[in-house]
């Protein structure tokens, strides 16, 4: 019998079996090892607590004797705080039973509350929650049912189970969701709130039929405590003072840009949260709302109501705004009342889908917007990707190899450095994202160009390549490694 100290167990693996479980078995978990899941057990020889455990956590049990005193020391310092969130979710759950009518079957109403499904969705949800995952992924995957969170913007899975437990765990979310669980032939969408650990996080679920079984897919957004200040974004300081000044003009517009999942949204309500103060009249209009902030008024589109965009901005300048965030400018209508917006004295912050910040200029032409009035209201563009960071706790020294060195242009003994992999990162060496990008700040000169020569304009701006020189200058400046380089410029 090896003595169980703190350092000795892994918290991602603790959290595998949860406070309830840890308690009744007197066994923690201290470390996964693929699909082993090695566990400190006051009673490692029990047949029947070894097969217990097995169909909780869907693992291999590797049995190691150890004091109960200890198991039950570190179940309760590490497991405690996390079995809220259980009685957080069961209750949501028993609330919105109780407002059901349209589940009568008791053998439905035990299967939605059966154990292992109940701690799938737990353990799926306290470990998103813990390494931060902007989505969880529950889906039929052949024999079994598989979780994936996505991290960092990587997908990566987290349990394998058997694929018996998918209609439990599939109608216990739709209950948490507010949905229709006898209907699983057509998608369905609905959302849950949930208070973890002092945290309010938004649940956005989806559910999509496939050959196999339900999948679904839900969305974490977090409580504003956590929203990435402007200095968290990635911005170097220089960039970061001039794109200052530019959300701080008293009108004009500014485009964020990039595809999706690039951080946009984060980007403007970063800077939003900095302008919104009392002497400020914010309105937003989003499809759906997905960063509010108190003191900021947001509006949701509903376009089974014609309640569009379009129709949305037309109400909202009546309501004597003096900045409106647009979630997406998508079609003709949406871009000429947000131009003339800005050219009347109003703020106007949006997103476009173009590759770069010049495809601003041509995108609002395909919409027909002549380019004097694109010219007249624009004051900025920002264009971003995002990257991995390099995890602060094991970052070091890498080296370039001949075709990434080839690739971005640099001497094969530049200096780069690279995450070695630790407890924190979860061993991928990464922790986090930041934003690579190129920004426009628009002065009269540019206006005068822009209004006479748009896609010479667009063009000149395409052959700085600022975008490359700015993934360089964070490859250069340790922040990223140069494989997350080499990938983004790929896309762009």
């Amino acid at each position: 019998m090896h003595p169980l100290t703190l350092s000795s167990i892994d918290p991602y693996a603790a959290k595998l079996l949860g406070h309830a479980y840890a308690t009744k078995y007197q066994a923690l978990p201290v470390k996964l090892d693929g699909e082993h899941l090695h566990v400190a057990m006051a009673a490692p020889n029990c047949a029947a607590t070894l097969a217990n455990l097995a169909d909780v956590t869907g693992l291999f049990i590797v049995p190691h004797a150890a004091n109960p005193d200890d198991i039950r020391l570190f179940t309760n310092q590490l497991l405690a705080p996390d079995a809220i969130s259980t009685i957080a979710s069961q209750l949501l759950v028993d609330t919105q039973l109780n407002q059901r009518t349209d589940i009568q079957d008791p053998a439905l109403l035990a299967e939605i509350s059966s154990a292992p499904a109940v701690r799938l969705i737990d353990s799926i949800i306290e470990s998103a929650i813990l390494h931060r995952a902007s989505d969880i992924h529950i889906e039929p995957c052949g024999a079994g049912l598989r979780t994936r969170c996505r991290i960092d913007g990587i997908l990566r899975t987290y349990h394998q189970v058997d694929i018996s437990l998918l209609p439990n765990v599939i109608s216990r979310l739709k209950i948490m969701g507010g949905l229709d669980i006898a209907e699983n032939r057509r998608p369905q969408d609905g959302r849950f709130t949930m208070g973890l650990g002092g945290e309010t996080v938004d649940f956005r679920l989806s559910t999509l039929p496939t050959t196999l079984g339900e999948k679904a897919v839900l969305r974490l957004l977090y409580d504003q405590a956590t929203r990435l200040s402007k200095a968290e974004l990635g911005f170097f300081e220089d960039d970061l003072a001039r794109l200052t000044d530019l959300f701080h003009r008293p009108y004009g517009a500014i485009f964020m840009t990039g595809p999706t999942g690039s951080g946009k949204s984060t980007t403007l309500s970063s800077f939003m949260a900095e302008l919104n103060r009392e002497g400020v009249n914010i309105i937003t209009v989003e499809d759906p709302v997905e960063n509010p902030i108190i003191g900021v008024n947001h509006v949701n589109v509903e376009r089974t109501a014609g309640f569009t965009f379009a129709g949305a901005l037309r109400h909202i300048l009546r309501q004597d705004p003096d900045i409106i965030m647009i979630g997406e400018i998508r079609d003709e209508e949406t871009a000429r009342i947000a131009v003339q917006a800005a050219t009347t004295g109003h703020v106007v912050l949006s997103t476009l889908h173009t590759n770069d910040a010049a495809g601003v200029i041509e995108r609002l032409m395909d919409m027909g917007i002549e380019p004097y009035l694109s010219a007249s209201a624009l004051a900025g563009v920002i264009s971003q990707r995002l990257v991995r960071r390099i995890c602060p706790r094991c970052a070091g020294p890498g080296a370039l190899s001949a075709k990434e060195a080839q690739f971005l242009g640099l001497s094969q003994d530049t200096q780069v450095f690279e995450g070695k992999g630790c407890e924190s990162c979860a061993g991928t060496g990464y922790k986090g994202r930041l934003a690579v990008y190129e920004y426009i700040v628009t002065d009269e000169d540019m206006h005068r160009e822009m209004s006479a020569r748009p896609y010479e304009f667009a063009a000149a701006l395409r052959k700085r390549d600022a975008f490359r020189e700015n993934a360089l200058r964070h490859l250069l400046a340790g922040h990223t490694t140069a494989e997350e380089i080499v990938k983004i410029l790929n896309r762009v």
